[in-house]
C-alpha cells in the first residue's frame, strides 16, 4: 500500500491548527472550552484537591488530642503554628494559580470555564490550612462576591466564618452565620458542612446551649456511627461539664458503640466513671473494673488517667484520704501528659486549700502552674491562687525564720555550737543518702548493660523503632531524665544560659559558653548558719521590723484573700502582744481585729477592740475612722489641700524659681509629700548651682524610701554628677530624640539585616569574600554573622574608620550586581552603624528605631 506522505502532512497540520486554537483564552468555542475545561480539572485542580488532601491527612495524624478539655470540632490545632503542611499547600496554591491564570476564559464578564471558580476555592483553602487566615478571609469574599449565582459562593462562605473564627473575629464570623442561616437557597447538601462550622463557632465562645444544638443536628444529618464519633463525644463532654450525667453517659456508651480509636475508648470508659451518679449500683463494679485495668500492660501510658478517676469517684464519695492517694498515684504515673499531671495537681491543690493546709497547698500550685498551659481554661484561677498562698508562705516563712534566729541568737554558745552541728551533720547524712542512690541508680545501669546491651536500657526492644528517636519509650525516658536534671525548659536559644540578656555581641559563629551561677556557700561550715544570725541591737531592731511587716501582711492576705478571719485575728493579736505600742502597726491591728469580729457576728469582742483602740491611739486615724463618721470626708479633702500646696510649690520650680522652692521647702511636714517636696528642694539646689546642697538633699531622698521612681531618678542624678560625660550624652540623646548618637569620626561596620527563612547566609558569605578579592585585594576586612532572635541575621562587615568610609564602602556594595540578586531574593537592609550604637541596637532588637536614625542621620547628610 503507498503511503500519501502530502495527506499525512495535511492531516498533521490539521490537528496542530486544532491543538493550537483551542489553546486561546480569547475565543469560547466548544473546542476552546473542553481544552480548558479538560486541563484545567484534570491537571490543575485534581493535582491541587490531591496535594490538600495529603496534607489535611498528615495534619490530623499529627495532631492529638487534649481529652482533659473538651475537644476542639476540628482536629487540626493552631495552623498557625503548623508548618508541617506548608509545602503542601504551597503546592495547590501554584497549581489554582496556574489554572486560574492559563485557563480562564472571561469575556464580557462571563467565565466560561467552569473550574476557575473550583480553584480559587482551592487557593483559599490552602491559605486557610497555612494558617495565613487574612489571605484566605480576601480569597472566600471574592468567590462570594464574584460567583454570585453559583453554589460555591455558600461553601466559600463556611469557609470564611472558619477563617474569621481562627482569626477571633466572631462578631463578623456571626453576621456571616446569621445570613447563611436566613438564605433560602442555601442548599441542603451543605447542612452539614454549615451545622459543623456552626458548632465549631459556638464552641470556642464556650457559648454550650447553642454548641450542643448544632451537634445534635449532625447527630440526625449524619447516618454513619464512625463519622460522627467526635461530636457526640465532644456533646457528652459538655453534658458532664454541665453535671447532666445522665445525657452524658448516653452519648459515651454512643461513642463506645461506634468503636473509635482506643485513645477515645479509654477516655469515654474514663468519664463513664465519673459521670456516675453518687450511690449508683454501679459504682462498685466500676473501681473494679478500674483497679483490674491498673494491672494490663496496655493500660502503662493511662495509669495517671485510671488514678484520676478512680480519685474523683473517691471525691463523689467524700472519701478524701482515697482521693489524695489517687491523685498522687497520677501524678507519678504521669510522664508525658502533661495536662493530666497538672489536673491531679491541682486537684491536690484545691483539697489542701479546702482543708486550709497553705504551705502543702501552695507547694501543689507551683506544680500545677508549671505543667499547665497558659491557655488551659484553669490556669488563670489557679495562677490567682498561687498568687495569695505564695505570698501568705513567704511571709510566714520570715516570721519563722526571724523567730529561730534571734532564738539561736539568745542561746548560750556550747548550746548554739551543738544545735548548728546537728544542722550540719543532717546536711551530710542527706548527700550521703543522694550519693547512695546514684550508686543505685549507675549499678542498675551497669546490670542493665550487662545483662541486655545499652540498647536494652533504652527501651530498644519496645514498638516504635529500634532507632532513638522513633521510639516513644525512649524518648519519654529521655524527656523524665531531662526534666530531672534541668527543669521544665522553653525551646529557645541559650536555655541553659541563667541570664539570657548578657552575652558577647562581637563573638559570633560559635556556641556560647554556658553561664554557670557559681555557689560559694558551704552548708557544713558553721561561719554559714553564724553569719546569719543577729548580733547587734540593729540587727534584732531589723530583724523585729521583718517580724511586723510579714505578720501584718499575713494578716492581712489571711483577712482579704482567704477570708479566714479568726486566723487573721490570731496574727494581729500576736503583734499586738510582741509590740503593743508600736506606731505603724499596732493601731492598724486592732483596727483590723476589730473588722474581723464583725465579719463573723462577734459584736461584743469587736467593741472590746474598738475601746483598746481608742485608749491607746487616740489620735490615729483609725480611732477617728471609728468616732468621726465625717472623717473619711474630712480626710479626702486634706489630702485635696496637700495637693494643692504641693502644685503651687511645683508651679514656682516651672517658672525657674529655684530660691523661692528652697524657701518653700525649708521646713516638710512628715507626711506622704515629704520626698516630692525634698526632690524639688534638690533639682532647685542644682538650678542655683549649689552641688552640695543638691547632693546632700538626694541622698536625703533616697534615705525615706517610700517612692521607687522618685529615688530611681535621684540615684541617675548622683551617678551623673560623678560622671559628667554620662550627663552630656544623656543631654545629646535627649536632643536628638534617639539612644544613638551621631559619631562621624569614630569606627563604624556595614550592618546587613536579613530574615532567617530564605537565606543562606553562608553562600553570602562566600559572595561577599569573592567580591573583596577581586575589588579590595589589599584592604583587610572582617565578615561576621550571628542571630538577632529567632527570625533575623545580622551580617557584619568591619572595621572602617569612620563615617566617610563605610558610607563608600555601601555605595560600592550596592552597586554589586551579585549579591544584590541574592539579597534581593528575601527582605534586606544594608546600613552603617557605629560600634558604639552597634551595642544600643542589639540590645533592643531596634531594627525599626535604628534604621530611623540612619536614614536621617547618614543617607540625608550624605
Amino acid at each position: 500500500m503507498k503511503v500519501n506522505t502530502q495527506h499525512i502532512i495535511k492531516g498533521f497540520l490539521a490537528v496542530l491548527l486544532l491543538v493550537s486554537t483551542s489553546c486561546s483564552t480569547k475565543k469560547k468555542t466548544w473546542v476552546s472550552r473542553t481544552f480548558h475545561n479538560t486541563t484545567a480539572k484534570y491537571n490543575g485542580y485534581f493535582n491541587g484537591k490531591e496535594s490538600i488532601k495529603a496534607g489535611v491527612k498528615k495534619l490530623h495524624e499529627g495532631h492529638k488530642d487534649d481529652y482533659t478539655a473538651i475537644l476542639p470540632v476540628y482536629p487540626t490545632g493552631d495552623l498557625k503554628k503548623s508548618k508541617k503542611t506548608h509545602s503542601y499547600m504551597d503546592k495547590a496554591i501554584k497549581k489554582g494559580s496556574i489554572v486560574i491564570q492559563r485557563h480562564s476564559i472571561k469575556i464580557k464578564g462571563k467565565e466560561y470555564c467552569k473550574w476557575i471558580d473550583d480553584n480559587y476555592l482551592l487557593v483559599g483553602k490552602s491559605y486557610f490550612y497555612k494558617g495565613e487566615f487574612d489571605e484566605a478571609i480576601k480569597t472566600f469574599s471574592f468567590i462570594k462576591n464574584e460567583y454570585k449565582k453559583n453554589e460555591i459562593r455558600f461553601e466559600a462562605s463556611l469557609w470564611l466564618v472558619r477563617s474569621l473564627v481562627e482569626k477571633r473575629d466572631f462578631m463578623t464570623a456571626e453576621m456571616e452565620l446569621d445570613e447563611l442561616e436566613n438564605d433560602r437557597k442555601f442548599p441542603k447538601n451543605l447542612e452539614t458542612e454549615k451545622a459543623i462550622v456552626a458548632a465549631d463557632f459556638y464552641l470556642q465562645q464556650e457559648n454550650y446551649p447553642l454548641a450542643l444544638e448544632n451537634l445534635g443536628k449532625l447527630d440526625e444529618l449524619i447516618k454513619r456511627k464512625g463519622k460522627k464519633v467526635r461530636y457526640n463525644y465532644i456533646m457528652a463532654q459538655i453534658y458532664q461539664q454541665h453535671d447532666n450525667y445522665r445525657s452524658a453517659k448516653k452519648k459515651y456508651e454512643q461513642v463506645l458503640k461506634s468503636n473509635p480509636e482506643y485513645e477515645m475508648v479509654f477516655n469515654a470508659k474514663m468519664n463513664l466513671a465519673r459521670s456516675l451518679e453518687v450511690g449508683s449500683r454501679d459504682t462498685y463494679k466500676m473501681r473494679q473494673k478500674l483497679l483490674k485495668m491498673t494491672k494490663d500492660d496496655k493500660n502503662k501510658e493511662y495509669l495517671d488517667q485510671i488514678y484520676y478517676t478512680l480519685a474523683e469517684m473517691d471525691i463523689n464519695n467524700s472519701d478524701t484520704l482515697s482521693a489524695i492517694d489517687n491523685y498522687t498515684l497520677s501524678t507519678i504515673n504521669s510522664i508525658v501528659n502533661e495536662s493530666q499531671k497538672a489536673l491531679s495537681f491541682l486537684a491536690l491543690a484545691k483539697i489542701d486549700y479546702s482543708r486550709a493546709i497553705y504551705k502543702s497547698s501552695k507547694v501543689h500550685y507551683d506544680s500545677t502552674l508549671f505543667y499547665m498551659e497558659d491557655d488551659f481554661r484553669e490556669y488563670g484561677s489557679a495562677k490567682e491562687k498561687h498568687e495569695i498562698l505564695q505570698d501568705l508562705v513567704h511571709h510566714l516563712d520570715v516570721i519563722n525564720m526571724q523567730d529561730s534566729l534571734q532564738t539561736l541568737a539568745s542561746l548560750p554558745a556550747a548550746e548554739l555550737n551543738a544545735i548548728i552541728n546537728q544542722i550540719i551533720q543532717a546536711e551530710v547524712e542527706k548527700e550521703r543518702e543522694a550519693l547512695e542512690a546514684e550508686r543505685t541508680k549507675q549499678q542498675m545501669m551497669y546490670e542493665n548493660n550487662r545483662n541486655g546491651g545499652r540498647g536494652e536500657q533504652f527501651g530498644n526492644n519496645t514498638s516504635g523503632g529500634k532507632w532513638y528517636f522513633y521510639n516513644p519509650a525512649t524518648l519519654s525516658f529521655g524527656l523524665s531524665e531531662f526534666r530531672k536534671k534541668w527543669g521544665k525548659r522553653k525551646l529557645e536559644d541559650d536555655w541553659r544560659r541563667k541570664d539570657k540578656k548578657t552575652s558577647n555581641l562581637f563573638e559570633t559563629d560559635s556556641i556560647a559558653s554556658d553561664s554557670v551561677e557559681v555557689v560559694t556557700e558551704n552548708k557544713k561550715d558553721p561561719n554559714f548558719y553564724l553569719d546569719k544570725l543577729p548580733k547587734t541591737e540593729e540587727d534584732f531592731a531589723n530583724s523585729n521590723e521583718m517580724i511586723k511587716e510579714s505578720t501584718y501582711q499575713a494578716g492581712a492576705i489571711y483577712k482579704n484573700g482567704l477570708q479566714e478571719y479568726y486566723k487573721s485575728s490570731e496574727l494581729f493579736m500576736s503583734l499586738l502582744s510582741r509590740f503593743p505600742y508600736d506606731k505603724n502597726y499596732a493601731a492598724l491591728a486592732y483596727y483590723n481585729v476589730y473588722t474581723n469580729h464583725l465579719e463573723v457576728g462577734k459584736e461584743q469582742e469587736a467593741e472590746v477592740m474598738k475601746n483598746l483602740l481608742l485608749h491607746n491611739f487616740p489620735n490615729s486615724v483609725y480611732a477617728q475612722l471609728l468616732t468621726n463618721p465625717n472623717f473619711q470626708e474630712e480626710w479626702a479633702t486634706k489630702k485635696n489641700q496637700n495637693e494643692v500646696d504641693y502644685q503651687l510649690v511645683y508651679s514656682s520650680y516651672l517658672a525657674n524659681e529655684y530660691e523661692k522652692v528652697v524657701l518653700q521647702t525649708n521646713e516638710l511636714k512628715e507626711d506622704e509629700y515629704r520626698t516630692k517636696y525634698t526632690f524639688l528642694r534638690a533639682l532647685s539646689f542644682a538650678g542655683i548651682k549649689d552641688t552640695t546642697n543638691l547632693i546632700k538633699n538626694l541622698n536625703l531622698v533616697i534615705s525615706f524610701k517610700d517612692d521607687d521612681k522618685i529615688i530611681a531618678e535621684s540615684e541617675y542624678l548622683l551617678s551623673v554628677i560623678k560622671n559628667p560625660e554620662a550627663m552630656r550624652k544623656a543631654n545629646e540623646q535627649a536632643l536628638m530624640e534617639s539612644p544613638y548618637l551621631y559619631r562621624s569620626a569614630k569606627a563604624h561596620m556595614t550592618l546587613l539585616i536579613l530574615p532567617k527563612n530564605g537565606v543562606d547566609i553562608n553562600y553570602l558569605k562566600t559572595l561577599i569574600s569573592d567580591y573583596h578579592a577581586k575589588d579590595f585585594e589589599n584592604e583587610v576586612f572582617e565578615i561576621s554573622a550571628m542571630m538577632m532572635g529567632l527570625g533575623k541575621h545580622l551580617l557584619m562587615i568591619k572595621t572602617f574608620a569612620n563615617v566617610e568610609d563605610v558610607m563608600l564602602y555601601n555605595q560600592l556594595f550596592n552597586s554589586n550586581s551579585t549579591i544584590i540578586n541574592e539579597l534581593e531574593k528575601a527582605d534586606y537592609k544594608v546600613l552603617a552603624i557605629s560600634m558604639e550604637n552597634f551595642k544600643e541596637f542589639y540590645k533592643n532588637k531596634d531594627v525599626e528605631g535604628y534604621y530611623n536614625f540612619f536614614k536621617k542621620n547618614y543617607l540625608d547628610n550624605n
